[in-house]
């Protein structure tokens, strides 16, 4: 699978906030997406140390993203949930960093690495934007 949970709520959540000039916070955000507030703050937090969204403190505070839609790539999104490089496969891009110890036997790398490669150049075309239109 491409996307886990973590990028398909966070992408509900980033076109919500496309569709506003003021930050919403997490509990009105959980409400609009019937999303998990606590999952929904964690995802959200992170979204903020990559700088795909800001977040405000206060009593009018909350999340508004960091830049235009247009500007925002599928790959960043993913990138800034998940905890590894690769979208479908385990493999490393590089051969001899195989997550499983098997560089000198894996006969598969090759082809899932340019299988790989290939998903990463079409995600890496496809922004924000995209996903909202």
């Amino acid at each position: 699978m491409i996307f886990t949970k973590s990028t398909a709520y966070a992408l509900q959540a980033l076109i919500e906030l496309s569709k506003s000039k003021k930050p919403i916070d997490v509990a009105t955000l959980s409400n609009l997406t019937n999303l998990p507030k606590p999952f929904l703050a964690k995802l959200l937090q992170n979204l903020s140390k990559k700088g795909i969204v800001k977040s405000f403190k206060g009593i009018n505070g909350g999340f508004l993203l960091a830049k235009d839609p247009k500007e925002i790539t599928i790959t960043e999104i993913f990138k800034a949930l998940e905890d590894k490089d690769s979208f479908v496969f385990y493999c490393s891009s590089n051969k001899e960093k195989c997550t499983r110890d098997r560089n000198d036997i894996c006969s598969l790398w090759p082809f899932f690495s340019k299988l790989e490669g290939e998903i990463s150049k079409i995600l890496d075309k496809y922004t924000l934007f995209d996903v909202i239109s």
